[in-house]
């Protein structure tokens, strides 16, 4: 249990701060991008409109995140012109202000671009309409790219760095985090596991007593309603008994079972308690369906969805119970008529001590603790399987196993 809870601990405190530092990655080289494709662009306008002279002047930049200009920052930038004439025909070039580019590369670009402003291998453009044609403006952009690759790399390792030393923290730390939670768990299974097994006791000697006191005096409507609460209350240790001993995840035996046929004989088993409801009970059972199980616990899984259902369908209601096959799936799927959910959500059968009757009355016999589907749902869970809770229709539930 404390290995279980430290890993999963650990698993959600470094998903976090690995989403943690993942935003704030993304949300600093993102600012950082916005901040230098603005500054190059507002660089590159600059000098189209100053048509290739820089005069001794203030720039002022409306844009945010824009570091403030001068002229030694629009005179170190790096870029050449291509004219054309209005047939779009190379007239002149000038590559003054760089070295990197030779006229036949720098036609070739003006031959590529598309609108009047855009990005092309590396570099910025601008179109300046004259009289005569265009006048294209390139600038280099590649010191940006450079600037914005370091900040990333910069950025990223000291993400690294915190997120491993994030890590060490948390391992360190977990086990004295988890460990009050861990002593409360261990201390609410001992008490289900003695009150279970302290409980055996004085419910056996009443078993006992009304079964004699039956013989003497005969059955009385108070010997029968202290034999259903006995029941009630056997049913009830049962469950509890069997979560406590799922939670520890103590690994079952398991032996390679037939639950076709073993299905088919605790079926058999309802046939009479379903007859004294009028209740239809239909059975589907693929013949010999084999699974590798703890016999007794599978047992009780099936004898939970027969009980249920006996239980709380109506007189003259429908039940559906099947077993089949599904490539390598195994599919066992109890349906039954019930009274209408009234939007309650089917899952919420599945919760501890989960009762529809909120005021948690016992208006029926046949009324339960709201314990026994969730030890059915750890049963299958166990088995490496799962169970699902729907409403097929009003009026109908289904309970799904599948393994």
């Amino acid at each position: 249990m404390m290995k279980t809870l430290r890993k999963k601990f650990i698993f959600f405190a470094m998903s976090a701060v690995t989403i943690l530092l993942a935003v704030l990655i993304g949300a600093i080289n993102g600012l950082s991008w916005m901040t230098l494709d603005r500054q190059s662009s507002f660089v590159l306008h600059t000098i189209v409109n100053r048509d290739e002279r820089f005069l001794q002047n203030e720039f002022h930049d409306p844009k945010p995140f824009a570091p403030p200009m001068d002229l030694d920052t629009i005179k170190s930038a790096r870029f050449f012109t291509v004219r054309t004439d209005q047939s779009g025909n190379v007239v002149d070039v000038n590559l003054d202000q760089i070295s990197s580019v030779d006229m036949k590369k720098a036609a070739l670009y003006a031959g590529q671009i598309t609108g009047t402003f855009g990005k092309i291998d590396g570099y910025k453009y601008e179109v300046k309409q004259l009289d005569t044609g265009q006048l294209i403006f390139f600038m280099d952009i590649s010191g940006q790219f450079r600037i914005f690759i370091l900040v990333l790399s910069i950025s990223f390792m000291i993400a690294l760095i915190c997120w491993i030393a994030s890590w060490l923290f948390v391992i360190l730390f977990s086990g004295r985090v988890v460990r009050p939670i861990v002593a409360g768990i261990e201390k609410q299974k001992q008490f289900i596991t003695n009150a279970g097994h302290e409980l055996k006791t004085p419910l056996a000697i009443i078993q006992s007593n009304n079964d004699a006191a039956t013989l003497i005096h005969g059955e009385t409507k108070y010997s029968k309603n202290i034999q259903l609460q006995i029941q009630r209350l056997n049913a009830l240790m049962t469950n509890l008994l069997t979560l406590a001993k799922l939670d520890e995840e103590v690994k079952l035996p398991t032996e390679a079972v037939d639950i076709s046929e073993l299905i088919c004989g605790m079926i058999s088993a309802y046939d009479d308690s379903a007859a004294e409801k009028q209740i239809a009970l239909y059975k589907n059972i693929q013949p010999h369906i084999c699974m590798q199980v703890h016999k007794d616990t599978f047992s009780q899984l099936i004898s939970i969805l027969l009980d249920n259902a006996v239980k709380y369908t109506k007189e003259g209601g429908t039940i559906r119970f099947s077993v089949t096959t599904e490539g390598s799936r195994i599919w066992i799927v109890e349906e039954n008529t019930c009274e209408d959910l009234q939007n309650i959500d089917p899952e919420r059968f599945f919760e501890r001590f989960y009762r529809s009757d909120t005021a948690r009355t016992q208006s029926s016999t046949s009324c339960g603790f709201g314990i026994g589907l969730s030890a059915a749902r750890a049963i299958a869970e166990t088995f490496g399987g799962k169970l699902t809770a729907d409403e097929p229709e009003r009026g109908m539930i289904r309970f799904t196993a599948r393994f």
